[in-house]
């Protein structure tokens, strides 16, 4: 590939993360980030140890950043890193999926940290310590096991260094598990493909990835064996009741056809011109396909067959199908926004697995169209997201310290229907309430805010009155 070509595709990613990482600096605090600096107004640093002793690394690193004022410039460099990184991270799984293709990388890097199918990219912090920085490390260290060299010293200390990554990001947070699932698939399946000596070397190190992670998420468990946080632990899957038990294998096929390539076209369908910051975007994406098309335009012919990359196909599929089950099996959807977060860990094979399916179906005489789609949803996506964030950031730092992510038994929900009306009350968590408020034939929902709620809550709750 020509070094110029490499580098307009590094600096046109880097753009897009640019003003991701500038809209969440600009909007910060929002969710978690927003949550966590109440708790820290209203308690201090303790406050940290409390909401975060599930992920013991994290919050000492957030007491760290907290005692030394640095969650905000930290969290900046944190965030722009780690989704450049994820962008990079996508383009290298690419071109050793499909080395044939390798000019396409630039596609799915771009699918990758435009807001389609995840949509916390301007969460500054949290997010990115949590759940974003531990799966873009896995894939470091997965690669790093996946690299083949002449030199047998430098293998051992590659894959040793490998492992390391893997346990070190396990240790962070449970998310990487779902990354090492990958992994350990990725290897195994260059495993199965390759040569017999090369077959059981890949076998080994296959093995390896499965007792590394094994050790880590268990040594993980024990550090945060007393957080009391039961929804992040593996035995809250015996809690989840049977009727949602039942519905996991509809769900799991559903999440298989929205990754694939279903996130892909519904962020297609959902494109508008009904508003200025619509019709923003719209140009931004044009602007952005443009700009891609240009990068990457090739003379030769170009000729997308099953038969030539059945298997790397098929592997990432299964990659995706594997890593869905613990997301689902612990009782986390993958539909809203606020949701979305669980495809950090598998988002790079989601973008490439879409992008080959594009090019696949739209075969060589017109495969110049995926260049184009891509671009333009990356960068209408894009504006969209940051214009409708700068303008309604709906932050949570106006939030009284009674009013918390977990609504107190005082807070009372109304749903009603025309004239018939009917009550509830929520004590529980009322973001999942509000998620699945559908169950209700309604016409309206009404949080009903008491007396033991300041009137500040009432003016700065982005909930408001009425929701």
């Amino acid at each position: 590939m020509p070094r110029h070509r490499l580098i307009c595709e590094v600096v046109l990613l880097a753009t897009l993360v640019t003003s991701l990482t500038f809209a969440a600096g600009w909007i910060y605090p929002v969710w978690d980030d927003g949550r966590m600096m109440l708790k820290i107004q209203e308690s201090g640093a303790d406050a940290i140890w409390a909401n975060f002793a599930h992920r013991p690394l994290v919050a000492a690193f957030y007491a760290f950043l907290f005692n030394h004022q640095l969650l905000l410039p930290v969290g900046i460099v944190l965030h722009w890193t780690a989704w450049l990184g994820m962008g990079l991270v996508t383009m290298h799984l690419w071109r050793i999926m499909f080395p044939a293709f390798s000019e396409f990388a630039l596609l799915p890097g771009l699918l990758s940290v435009a807001p389609l199918l995840c949509k916390m990219q301007l969460v500054l912090t949290t997010i990115v310590t949590e759940t974003l920085i531990e799966p873009v490390l896995t894939f470091l260290a997965v690669f790093m096991l996946l690299w083949e060299g002449s030199s047998s010293s430098r293998k051992l200390f590659f894959r040793a260094l490998g492992l390391t990554i893997i346990s070190f990001a396990i240790l962070l947070s449970e998310y990487s598990v779902v990354t090492a699932i990958v992994g350990f698939i990725l290897v195994g399946s260059k495993a199965i493909h390759g040569s017999s000596e090369r077959k059981r070397e890949g076998i080994i190190v296959a093995a390896l990835i499965a007792g590394c992670v094994l050790l880590s998420y268990s040594l993980f468990l024990w550090l945060n064996r007393n957080s009391g946080f039961v929804p992040y632990r593996p035995s809250y899957i015996l809690d989840v009741p049977s009727w949602r038990v039942r519905g996991i294998p509809f769900r799991w096929l559903s999440g298989i056809w929205r990754g694939a390539i279903g996130g892909f076209l519904e962020s297609l369908g959902s494109v508008t011109l009904n508003s200025k910051l619509a019709l923003l975007s719209f140009v931004c994406g044009l602007v952005v396909a443009g700009l891609t098309v240009l990068i990457l335009r090739r003379r030769e012919t170009a000729e997308f067959g099953l038969k030539q990359d059945r298997f790397s196909a098929i592997t990432l599929l299964v990659c995706l199908a594997v890593a869905l089950i613990p997301v689902l099996l612990m009782d986390r959807r993958l539909e809203s926004r606020f949701e979305s977060r669980f495809w950090l860990g598998v988002l790079p094979v989601v973008s490439t697995l879409s992008v080959y399916i594009l090019l696949y179906v739209l075969k060589s005489r017109l495969y110049i169209l995926v260049p184009a789609l891509c671009g333009f949803l990356a960068g209408y996506w894009t504006t969209l997201e940051i214009g409708s964030a700068v303008r309604d950031p709906k932050s949570l730092t106006g939030f009284a310290p009674h009013f918390d992510y977990q609504v107190a038994d005082c807070i009372k929900v109304e749903v009603g229907k025309n004239s018939e009306e009917q009550s509830e009350s929520v004590p529980g968590n009322l973001h999942e309430f509000c998620e699945n408020a559908s169950r209700f034939d309604q016409t309206r929902i009404q949080i009903l805010i008491p007396d033991c709620v300041s009137g500040d809550v009432r003016s700065n709750s982005p909930f408001g009155n009425i929701a």
